[in-house]
């Protein structure tokens, strides 16, 4: 199959080839996808989980990217829950080879059925973003219905994914479109979340901070950190 891969990281993006690769198997509960898009992380050849395994050794050639939609080909030994022809979107490990290549063995665990009216670019594109936002509301966040939620930069990606995501409570919501200084790459949405009675001294703040022209990372964080991510 061919797959873009990477072998030096000291060469960025100006290492990266196009070769062709062994066909990607199915392990234990693994499937097999055909990929129709698939999405790469502005700074993903930074990454530790680029080059090396989980146990510090040397991976390479690796496929980079993460994000993918497409259909299933194969089903490793004993995967339940995903059929073959099937279409399916989600994302694959950091530590195994990635989405930039005709086809991907990825846990069927990582994947979710995608809908036939939902074209392969969007679910590609949904994943991290969705993710992100998903995480911010309602992992760190603790959304719970009747809080009152403010989502400033609603018009970037992971803003407008946490402003839908947000209805799905019956809770009171505030949109703010922002960016950055003129001139400048750099543009932050804030998610605040108002307890049920009064807004409290400090309210929870979930910040995002988008530097570039794909999702980034989601880093964990308490109170008052920031989760920064590339639009």
């Amino acid at each position: 199959m061919k797959a873009i891969v990477v072998t030096d990281q000291a060469a960025g993006t100006a290492g990266v080839k196009l070769v062709e690769r062994p066909a990607a198997q199915a392990a234990i509960n693994d499937v097999v996808v055909q990929v129709h898009a698939s999405g790469f992380t502005g700074d993903e050849l930074t990454w530790p989980s680029t080059w090396t395994d989980r146990g510090g050794r040397d991976r390479t050639p690796s496929i980079p990217g993460h994000e993918l939609a497409g259909v299933v080909t194969a089903l490793g030994y004993g995967t339940t829950g995903l059929s073959i022809g099937q279409r399916v979107f989600g994302l694959t490990d950091w530590y195994r080879d990635g989405t930039l290549a005709e086809y991907v063995a990825v846990e069927a665990r990582n994947l979710a059925p995608l809908p036939g009216d939902v074209d392969f670019t969007v679910g590609a594109a949904l994943v991290m973003p969705g993710l992100t936002a998903w995480q911010g509301l309602f992992e760190h966040g603790r959304l719970r219905a009747g809080q009152s939620v403010l989502v400033h930069g609603a018009a970037g990606v992971v803003g407008s994914m946490a402003s839908q995501l947000a209805t799905w409570l019956p809770s009171t919501m505030r949109l703010l479109p922002s960016t950055g200084p003129s001139g400048s790459r750099e543009r932050r949405s804030s998610v605040f979340i108002r307890e049920d009675r009064g807004l409290p001294k400090r309210p929870r703040r979930l910040q995002f901070t988008r530097l570039g022209p794909t999702t980034e990372s989601v880093s964990r964080f308490t109170h008052h950190s920031t989760i920064k991510e590339q639009m």
